[in-house]
């Protein structure tokens, strides 16, 4: 009963590859699980072969221009188009009952979405995990470019027809300051690669809208119910929270939304470890996602799905529901490096930024122990807890000076175990004085842990390097060092 290698038509004709797998017992009409994805429908295999077994239909399509499908692809263009026609093919087929399933993660998540705003009539649900929405808001974080993961994506991924898995690494390990190049723009000069719309993302920076961007209005009045899945290691956690928040929030009632995030990277607990970097979450970590998928379709197809959250604390051994009732507790940083609840009565102190030797970023989950031998950076610590800390949320709020205005202020919370290592727990990126919101981050720090706040001036080469000029960081070339003051930090933490 299987199809593969069906043409079928785009929105506009463009012939698409598309793969159909069907339950081999088939007594009548089924659901149908959908993914759209750029990286080769044929990764989708076992996927596929899956959900047949469990009694749906499955239906995978390489995108517009991407291994067997024509025309050209074009990052975040086409897809809510391709995605309706290859609806309403699905729903016109003998085999269908007209119940889609959107499923997809980081790309294939936004393909999910478009399925469902250009189809809400169709689709019975939406399974995301970690969906990546749109090149503005995948590529900057707090207004700056994510240089490694651009490069890397941009290399492996785009402005071609296939993937070239690998690639990034080989090219660093023959020219391991590649990333350090200057100007930014001209990266893909340094190492020999065609990447024509490489520049284009960067120039455009994290403020353009594309045409066919998923806006919030169109999420909020969606009457689909969702499976938000999303990991805390993961760069694109924050979409994941505000897909749960925002999809069918204006409707009465709600269409059910379920929330689930553990302390995962990209590939979330299908890798089967319970490692993550250095650091091992223990089995309680592992969830069988495919098993909980099944279970939670089942009950949004006949009706009895109920909004659920669920998530584990990195350091956790418990799964907790979301949002949890909290207390607020407020810690600042004082010029002996201490962080405890009273204020200081005294500037903090400062450190000198040299774009020469910036602060280095490391892989979450690793250990950064290492890094303490740097001067480059201000490090405030509470006395070894003497009991468990668990919080859900976690804000800075800085008063800072530097010379130049183009400046960047790294905030990083971290924990130092009582066994020496030291963990990110969350981050954030400021241009100068004010509030700023940590990344997305639920942890659990155990007894004789200290909590760290740490304040330094790059995280390179995860963010786009400042050059200390004031000049634009993408198309020029000249740095100079640049002393940070910071004044006062406060942390604030929402612990339950």
């Amino acid at each position: 009963m299987n199809r593969f290698n069906l043409r079928l038509p785009g929105w506009d004709g463009t012939p698409l590859a598309v793969d159909v797998r069907l339950p081999d017992a088939l007594y009548g009409p089924v659901p149908t699980v959908v993914t759209r994805t750029p990286y080769g429908r044929n990764r989708h295999l076992v996927e596929g072969t899956g959900w047949a077994r469990r009694g749906f239909a499955y239906v995978v399509q390489d995108v517009r221009g991407r291994y067997d499908s024509d025309g050209v692809w074009e990052c975040y263009r086409n897809e809510r188009g391709d995605g309706a026609a290859l609806a309403d093919w699905i729903c016109a087929q003998e085999w269908s009952d007209g119940r889609l399933i959107g499923y997809g993660g980081s790309y294939s998540g936004y393909t999910a979405w478009a399925l469902a705003v250009e189809r809400p009539e169709a689709v019975a649900a939406v399974v995301s995990m970690g969906p990546s929405m749109a090149l503005h808001r995948t590529k900057f974080e707090d207004g700056v470019l994510r240089l490694a993961e651009h490069a890397a994506w941009w290399l492996e991924r785009a402005d071609g027809r296939t993937s070239r898995d690998g690639l990034t690494a080989l090219l660093l390990g023959a020219d391991p300051g590649a990333l350090a190049h200057l100007p930014v723009i001209g990266l893909p000069d340094r190492i020999g690669a065609n990447l024509p719309g490489w520049a284009d993302v960067v120039l455009d920076g994290p403020h353009h809208q594309p045409k066919e961007e998923i806006t919030e209005r169109e999420l909020a009045a969606l009457p689909v119910p969702g499976l938000h899945i999303g990991g805390w290691y993961d760069l694109l956690v924050e979409e994941t929270l505000l897909h749960w928040r925002i999809v069918g929030s204006t409707l009465t009632p709600r269409p059910p939304q379920r929330l689930v995030i553990g302390p995962w990277g990209h590939d979330l607990a299908f890798t089967g470890r319970t490692r993550y970097g250095d650091r091992d979450h223990g089995p309680h970590s592992l969830l069988d996602l495919g098993a909980l998928q099944v279970a939670w379709l089942r009950d949004c197809l006949d009706g009895t799905a109920r909004a659920e959250e669920q998530i584990l604390p990195i350091g956790g051994t418990n799964w907790l529901p979301w949002p949890q009732n909290t207390t607020t507790l407020v810690l600042y940083g004082h010029p002996d490096r201490s962080l405890h609840p009273g204020q200081p009565e005294a500037t903090l102190g400062g450190f000198v930024h040299d774009p020469g030797d910036p602060y280095p970023s490391l892989a979450p989950g690793a250990d950064r122990k290492a890094l303490d031998e740097r001067s480059d950076v201000l490090r405030f610590a509470t006395p070894s807890l003497p009991d468990p800390l668990t919080f859900t949320a976690a804000e800075v709020h800085l008063e800072v000076t530097a010379p130049v205005e183009d400046v960047d202020w790294i905030v990083r919370l971290t924990e130092h175990t009582a066994d020496g290592r030291v963990f990110e727990l969350a981050r954030g990126r400021a241009g100068g004085s004010g509030r700023l919101v940590l990344s997305p981050v639920a942890a659990t720090l155990l007894a004789g842990s200290r909590l760290r706040l740490e304040i330094s001036g790059s995280d390179f080469p995860r963010l786009a390097l400042v050059l200390g000029t004031g000049a634009d960081r993408y198309t020029t070339t000249a740095t100079a060092s640049v002393r940070q003051h910071v004044h006062a930090a406060r942390l604030v933490l929402e612990t339950s």
